[in-house]
């Protein structure tokens, strides 16, 4: 008999944590489906499990530690999307005023 307290699924115990995809956060298993997508794009998809696999398991020891919306920082700092308007551009250094 199994005993009613034990739960093996996650709980988020705050509001401010990040959504799941079975245990991975969401960010994580999107890069691993990603590259299961792209490896089905160009006929290999073997080879596109395990890159997206490889590719998720270094991301998420990339993030590890750091803030949570780390991967909006540097989609912004590399290529200006998501457009914010209420933010400098990256390249400017110095600000006056």
């Amino acid at each position: 008999m199994s005993d009613k307290n034990d739960l093996s699924h996650y709980i988020p115990k705050r509001l401010d944590d990040t959504g799941k995809f079975l245990f991975w956060d969401k960010d994580v298993a999107f890069i691993a489906l990603a590259g299961v997508l792209l490896g089905l794009a160009i006929d290999f998809p073997i080879m596109g499990l395990l890159f997206g696999m490889v590719a998720a398991f270094y991301y998420g020891k990339l993030k590890g530690g750091k803030h949570p919306g780390m991967a909006i920082h540097i989609l912004y700092w590399l290529t200006g999307f998501p457009e914010l308007e209420e933010l400098p551009n990256s390249h400017f250094r110095e600000f006056n005023g």
